[in-house]
């Protein structure tokens, strides 16, 4: 069965949905932020942009010399969506970015992420998981402290953090 868009609205609008199903997430979220130690102020430190920009994040791309923001709502066209702008950050200055720039760059980005993933794939044995919400995690004790162990080794057999594996 298929609805509407309008009917999809008037259920994400309703008083029932924003009881049973945002209303939740909203705490959820804010039980996340407000952890103690490390996972409280990583989850804090990703969200610290929100509080500078006016216009809600779309997308961030993180380089080593530049820091790429697109504001969103995205305004949807024929199927495409443009960003309504975005930044260029390099150390403490910052550029902004017209729609169409922004847009240009966004797909520009997304390309090249796309081609980098594929190509670090290549030949790696990779299982990846049902696009579903469900915890990766049985024991997340136990995985970070897999995940750390894997960074020592990691750091350890090359002597730098951005010496190679395979």
């Amino acid at each position: 069965m298929r609805i509407s868009q309008a009917d999809a609205l008037a259920i994400v609008a309703s008083d029932s949905f924003q009881e049973q199903i945002v209303g939740p997430m909203i705490e959820a979220f804010v039980r996340r932020l407000s952890r103690p130690g490390e996972d409280g102020k990583t989850y804090r430190s990703f969200i610290l942009d929100w509080l500078y920009f006016e216009r809600p994040m779309l997308d961030r791309f993180i380089g080593e010399q530049f820091n790429v923001q697109f504001e969103g709502p995205a305004l949807a066209i024929d199927g495409t969506d443009y960003p309504l702008g975005g930044f260029i950050e390099r150390q403490i200055e910052w550029v902004r970015l017209d729609p169409v720039d922004a847009f240009e760059l966004r797909t520009r980005l997304r390309k090249a992420v796309d081609a980098e993933v594929t190509d670090w794939i290549d030949g790696r044995p990779m299982k990846f998981l049902p696009a579903i919400v469900e915890k990766p995690f049985p024991d997340r004790a136990a995985a970070d402290a897999e995940a750390a162990r894997i960074i020592r080794d990691f750091q350890g057999s090359t002597g730098k953090p951005e010496g190679g594996r395979r």
